[in-house]
């Protein structure tokens, strides 16, 4: 009987400090997970648009192409105006369409969806197809956060994803690229980790001789201080060893690392390059970790990624300046 007391007594405990422990970090983080800030009041036109995407099957047929080029942008925070497009236009005239990592709205309000519309309006960018990822920072917070309602109207996206997930996480296909893009903050119960992890692994196998690139929001390796997505490396750390690069947001800075592989100890497989990137002026300092390839903070960047039949080229550069800070090159 004294046995049973003690186990029923240890088990309150157990369940106080938890709960103790729960209200805490909710206390610490409160205002991160749920406090939501003013909207601004829009006073410009109000316009409407919704963006080119690879959902239009002809405009997929006619990009068919052995060899692509196009711009991938991290997190923007609406930082970028009109003329930062008009300058990346002219910098990169030939590109075939864009990307996108999620965060490019700084809340999921009005006027900086009128903010986003306006910034691309006469630029070359209009007309040009996007292959776009939701962030956090365009969910709405609570306990069960949920997407900006006209988010998929924004980027009527392919609904070739996880059945939860459609419009959200999907596939493009090129010639020798695939691209595939996850929602890693629509992941809210652990059901939608298993079935986004299998659906991704089915999409990486079925890719065959394709490079193969996975865009997300979150990143499996966080590279700024103090931060980390324990649940998004648990999910996909291992079924991204198939994929040849990771794009991800997020971070606010850029680091690229490369993660070799052994099929067997005597076996080397193909190795998987992760990549963070931050388009925003927010930025946040790199961990400092001897495993990186290259680091860069301070100032946003982007990347200029070619694909000519079996090899990929991904360069980085300074996006006021130009400046190039990294270059890599996989050949299938």
């Amino acid at each position: 009987r004294f046995a049973i007391l003690m186990q029923r007594k240890i088990k309150l405990i157990i369940l106080a400090s938890l709960l103790v422990g729960g209200a805490v970090v909710c206390a610490i983080r409160w205002k991160a997970w749920f406090a939501i800030p003013p909207e601004p009041k829009w006073e410009g036109d109000t316009i409407e648009v919704a963006f080119k995407t690879f959902a239009d099957e002809q405009l997929l047929l006619n990009m068919q192409k052995d060899s692509l080029e196009f711009l991938l942008l991290g997190d923007i925070h609406s930082s970028l105006d009109t003329s930062d497009f008009k300058m990346l236009s002219e910098r990169h005239p030939n590109i075939h369409f864009w990307a996108q990592l999620g965060d490019w709205m700084e809340r999921p309000y009005f006027y900086y969806k009128q903010q986003l519309y306006h910034s691309i309006q006469g630029t070359a960018f209009q007309t040009l197809p996007i292959i776009a990822v939701p962030g956090n920072h365009e969910y709405n917070k609570g306990i069960i956060k949920q997407l900006y309602a006209d988010w998929t109207t924004i980027f009527p996206n392919p609904q070739n994803g996880p059945r939860r997930f459609l419009g959200r996480s999907y596939i493009v296909d090129f010639p020798t690229l695939r691209i595939i893009t996850i929602d890693t903050d629509g992941l809210q119960r652990m059901s939608d980790y298993t079935q986004v992890s299998f659906w991704l692994k089915q999409s990486i196998n079925e890719a065959k001789d394709r490079l193969t690139i996975v865009m997300m929001h979150h990143p499996v390796f966080s590279t700024a201080q103090g931060r980390q997505n324990p649940l998004i490396w648990l999910a996909f750390y291992g079924v991204l060893r198939e994929a040849d690069v990771v794009f991800s947001g997020h971070d606010h800075n850029y680091a690229r690392r490369t993660v070799e592989y052994k099929e067997r100890f005597w076996t080397k497989q193909q190795p998987t390059i992760f990549i963070g990137t931050n388009a925003s002026t927010k930025n946040y300092p790199n961990k400092e970790k001897s495993y990186y390839d290259c680091v860069y903070s301070g100032f946003p960047v982007y990347q200029y990624i070619q694909v000519n039949n079996d090899t990929l080229s991904i360069s980085t550069y300074e996006l006021h300046s130009g400046k190039q800070i990294d270059n890599v090159e996989i050949i299938n």
